[in-house]
């Protein structure tokens, strides 16, 4: 894949994630709301509070990452290939050096939930334990689609740092 083709794809992707992410955080607090009109006690608060700042926090930040993605594209498409190389290279080795600290968060924050779940003796810690595997279960499948991304993406940028005509552009 050619880096502008590269370019295009990974913040098409990008921006579409911003918008399902906020679509997705409008479904969550449909779902608080549900729950704060059926429920009642600690379970029904832990789990409301708790979910309902993971969907405020999706539908800010997925908007936040479509209105900015656009922007983002149209400055790395006006530079020449040099200094994109030299912006998008570190920040992509910032983005994939984070994919496994990721992962282990949202992992044991699922296992948590699980055990607040199981062992939990009150309602409170079901509800906790329910927002939490959500919470963190989401952002595991959003984090694993972004991290197969970001690969195809960075394969293209160090394609293009490692090629002949790079290497040689870079020399005096």
């Amino acid at each position: 894949m050619d880096l502008g083709a590269a370019l295009q794809t990974y913040f098409a992707a990008e921006k579409l994630t911003g918008l399902s992410l906020a679509i997705y955080g409008a479904v969550l607090l449909g779902a608080v709301s549900f729950v704060y009109r059926t429920h009642d006690g600690g379970f029904m608060w832990a789990f409301v509070v708790v979910l309902g700042l993971v969907g405020l926090g999706a539908v800010i930040g997925g908007s936040v990452l479509a209105v900015k993605t656009p922007p983002q594209l149209e400055h790395l498409l006006g530079l020449d290939r040099q200094a994109l190389l030299a912006i998008e290279v570190p920040r992509m080795d910032e983005v994939n050096a984070n994919w496994p600290r990721l992962a282990l968060t949202w992992t044991v924050l699922i296992v948590s939930s699980l055990a607040l779940i199981w062992f939990g003796q009150r309602d409170w810690t079901t509800g906790l334990g329910l927002a939490l595997l959500v919470a963190a279960s989401s952002a595991m499948v959003l984090d694993i689609f972004a991290e197969r991304r970001a690969a195809v993406y960075y394969a293209a940028l160090v394609g293009i740092v490692t090629s002949p005509e790079h290497v040689g552009a870079a020399q005096p």
